[in-house]
């Protein structure tokens, strides 16, 4: 297995906020949050601000691989737009 090293340089901020920085990234890698694919991680923090859970979840059926429908043309409608900002979509 090969190593890698990612350095990032943090000015102006004490050891315990890099300590801290460091434990939640190390964090996400051993929670795999980088190999989500279709899906998503939301980190929830507690009220001192540390890393207090994960939420992971994946798609497992996605609308997208099916045959999507065959789409009409809107070229029989008009759309304006009322003074309020409003639009309304009136048939020709």
């Amino acid at each position: 297995m090969n190593e890698g090293f990612i350095t990032i340089k943090l000015e102006g901020i004490s050891h315990i906020q890099v300590e801290r920085c460091r434990q939640m990234i190390h964090q996400m890698f051993t929670s795999d949050v980088f190999n989500v694919r279709n899906g998503k991680a939301i980190l929830n923090f507690d009220s001192e601000g540390l890393l207090a859970d994960i939420e992971i979840s994946m798609k497992t059926w996605s609308r997208k691989h099916e045959q999507q429908p065959e789409l009409m043309p809107l070229s029989q409608f008009l759309v304006e737009t009322n003074s309020d900002k409003s639009t309304v979509a009136r048939s020709i």
